[in-house]
């Protein structure tokens, strides 16, 4: 059976002091992940890719600067800044007014059937549910 830590209340705020104690590093020594090194430079990888330059071109040129990264890692980060981008935009889109693209989802109730009362519920190969309430 695994054994839960647990520590002072006094070790905790101890720590916290600590922590707002450190002073702030400096931007260029903050160290950060490839999603996120890509995504601050993401202009400038688009612009060199279309001068024409490969991937793989760009890759020894981020070895040239010390930065180690293969080509399915550069690929991964680029399509997550990519991602996180048009998800801002239609956050961004949507928060302003509503969208009025007719292939958006709606959300609507679901029908309630007449005779009983009762939802009609749907499921995902979109025949009628009902609940069985009859034989109670």
């Amino acid at each position: 059976m695994p054994v839960i830590k647990s520590y002072l209340r006094g070790q905790w705020e101890s720590l916290g002091r600590r922590l707002d104690a450190l002073p702030e590093k400096p931007k260029d020594k903050q160290p950060l992940k490839i999603t996120d090194g890509v995504g601050t430079i993401q202009a400038q990888i688009q612009m060199a890719r279309e001068k024409g330059y490969t991937l793989n071109e760009l890759i020894e040129h981020a070895a040239k600067e010390g930065i180690d990264v293969n080509i399915n890692s550069l690929r991964y980060a680029m399509r997550r800044t990519g991602e996180k981008k048009r998800v801002q935009r239609r956050n961004s889109t949507a928060s302003g007014k509503q969208s009025r693209n007719p292939a958006s989802p709606q959300k609507t109730k679901p029908p309630i059937d007449r005779h009983t009362g009762s939802m009609v519920i749907r499921d995902s190969y979109s025949f009628e549910i009902t609940p069985d309430v009859e034989d109670l």
